[in-house]
């Protein structure tokens, strides 16, 4: 299971808040285990939710709309009571035709549950909730992706309810990772490392850029996964990371990728850096320059560590390389449903104004987060380089959610 339900109820009695509900694509995958596709295609008009009670004796539910039908009958959620709303796709069911598996019994129980089944996003959420006499009581709700007509539905199908917004409650939740969450990340993160190193290999003098990201995208697709960019330059342009055009790499040049795709709905980030040819000595030592920085960097990485001091080690033995006027203030990000999710790894803290994260963006890594560190350098007219990896925080430490090797890529 994904949700960590101890967490999500002790942070629901601590705020005093009777039941979550989850709107947006991340955090219905999060509670109910599933991931779909219309409420990332139709951001506007598709609506899903995942309902999570306080109480342990009164269960949860899904309201599924008409389009993730089959992608909720395909995975099987741990959520049993579903709910939907709207018209039915067309369907001819003969008689004596019946069920075979999991799958179908599912489907056909949504098609034909006409019980559950609302006219609009809105009264559905509020069927499911009244069943559970969670109508009358405090409902964190991840506001983030309800349209204004579907929340005015909700508000005026639940007027005894107090209605709060629970899109940074939910984010102080999935901070700390369950194991089938690391585990979700580990294929993820192993995905994204089998594509950039074929997209490496790729790499030569006279090579294409575009082409090569072309062969990033490929191997994704392969695995099944979605890419979501994957950041590929060359020469010059590899001052930061600007997106792959018709430019040939040359001999001589520095090239570097930051990589991004998920695998059911879990999130891979990840960077590297090679040159074409004999590094020059300036291009060896900004490399080696890079590499000192993310290794003290990841040497304060541990439950407690401020993402502040993580920076600091990080840019003061980067520029100890060799590279004093080397600046920035961004080193890195937490990751897991969302390619950025708190805390991130900043220089300049910048408060919150939040009822459930702390006051502060600088706060302490907590075990079981996991965490993406990246340190890019760059000079402006030669060319630049990055590591980034993601780890898991523990007690004392971390560990690799995938094992990457992170050396200087020579390409030929």
């Amino acid at each position: 299971m994904y949700l960590n339900e101890d967490r999500a109820r002790g942070f629901m009695e601590e705020h005093n808040i009777d039941t979550l509900v989850a709107s947006t694509p991340e955090n219905v995958t999060y509670v109910a285990g599933t991931w779909g596709w219309s409420n990332k295609v139709y951001v506007y008009s598709v609506h899903m939710f995942a309902v999570f009670p306080r109480d342990t004796g009164t269960s949860p539910a899904m309201i599924v709309p008409g389009q993730e039908v089959t992608y909720v009958s395909m995975q099987q959620s741990w959520i049993k009571d579903l709910y939907t709303f709207g018209g039915r796709s067309a369907l001819i069911q003969p008689p004596g035709v019946t069920a075979q598996t999991p799958e179908e019994e599912t489907f056909l129980g949504l098609y034909n549950n006409d019980a559950r089944r609302e006219k609009s996003p809105g009264a559905a959420l509020a069927l499911a909730l009244r069943e559970r006499g969670l109508d009358k009581g405090r409902i964190a709700l991840d506001q983030e992706r309800i349209m204004p007509n579907v929340r005015a539905q909700i508000e005026e199908a639940l007027p005894g309810a107090e209605l709060i917004d629970a899109s940074d409650l939910f984010r102080l939740i999935r901070m700390v990772k369950t194991p089938d969450e690391i585990e979700a990340m580990r294929a993820a993160a192993a995905m994204n490392e089998k594509a950039c190193i074929a997209a490496s290999e790729a790499v030569a003098d006279g090579a294409v850029e575009r082409e090569v990201a072309s062969v990033f995208a490929a191997e994704v697709g392969r695995g099944g996964g979605k890419w979501q960019w994957f950041h590929l330059c060359s020469g010059r342009r590899s001052v930061a990371i600007f997106p792959p055009t018709d430019k040939k790499i040359a001999k001589g040049e520095m090239w570097k990728f930051d990589a991004g795709l998920h695998l059911g709905n879990y999130q891979a980030d990840t960077g590297w850096g090679g040159v074409v040819g004999e590094p020059t000595k300036e291009q060896s030592d900004l490399w080696k320059a890079t590499e000192a920085g993310f290794e003290a960097g990841l040497a304060e990485v541990k439950a407690g560590a401020l993402g502040s001091t993580i920076y600091k080690a990080m840019l003061a033995a980067s520029q100890g390389g060799g590279f004093p006027e080397h600046n920035g203030n961004f080193a890195g990000h937490a990751i897991g449903l969302e390619q950025r999710e708190v805390p991130y790894v900043l220089t300049n803290p910048f408060p919150q104004n939040s009822e459930f994260l702390p006051p502060s963006s600088d706060f302490p890594l907590e075990t079981g987060t996991t965490l993406c560190l990246e340190n890019p350098m760059q000079i402006f007219g030669m060319g630049g380089t990055q590591i980034e990896k993601t780890v898991i925080v523990t007690e004392t430490g971390y560990e690799f959610v995938y094992p990457q090797e992170r050396k200087l890529w020579v390409s030929s």
